[in-house]
């Protein structure tokens, strides 16, 4: 976990990766596999903006938006919604195929889901975290049962084998998000139990 300190340099690195991910050299390489473009190129976006709102969480000129935030709810709901479009076939595809959906994807991404999340997450109730984190594995694992299970492209511009490793992805990473947020309350802080240990 990085200083308050450090969060301009932090930002201004995201803002650089952000630029970088946009040139087209990478861009084409991470959007060439529905892999790519779903469980590395989106999730880099979003932690792009995450960064983003640790920078910005603490201006005043925030505190308007944040009284309509109130617990967190709004951003967190507009950030789910948010990436949840952009796991669809249809908008996979537009963003590749269409330059002002691509445009859009690199806009709404970092600032709805990653900016959104980072600048709600801290404000919501115990309780609803949990309920967030049930939502997440789920969304993981409808997806990619969905693109497993169907035997026809959903992604024109994808073939069913990439789309099949990206299903099971989904599903693995689905699993790997629910062992990370059961692990603390079942076993207890992992740094505690190494002290303990030695």
């Amino acid at each position: 976990m990085y200083s308050r300190v450090d969060d301009r340099y932090w930002a201004l690195g995201a803002l650089l990766l952000w630029a970088a991910l946009y040139l087209p050299l990478l861009r084409h390489w991470f959007e060439a596999s529905m892999f790519r473009h779903m469980i590395l190129q989106l999730p880099l976006l979003a932690a792009i903006g995450w960064v983003w709102g640790k920078r910005l969480r603490d201006l005043p000129m925030l505190d308007g938006i944040q009284i309509a935030n109130r617990w967190g709810a709004t951003g967190l709901l507009i950030a789910i919604f948010s990436m949840t479009l952009w796991m669809l076939p249809r908008l996979l595809d537009s963003a590749r195929l269409d330059m002002a959906w691509e445009i859009a994807k690199f806009l709404s991404v970092p600032l709805l889901v990653g900016t959104g999340a980072s600048l709600s997450w801290h404000r919501c109730p115990t309780i609803a975290r949990g309920v967030i984190h049930v939502e997440i594995v789920a969304t993981f694992w409808r997806f990619g049962w969905a693109y497993l299970a169907s035997e026809e492209r959903l992604c024109l511009t994808y073939l069913v084998g990439d789309q099949q490793r990206t299903g099971m992805a989904l599903c693995g990473l689905g699993a790997l998000w629910a062992v990370m947020v059961a692990w603390r309350p079942v076993f207890g802080p992992l740094r505690t139990r190494v002290s303990y240990v030695s």
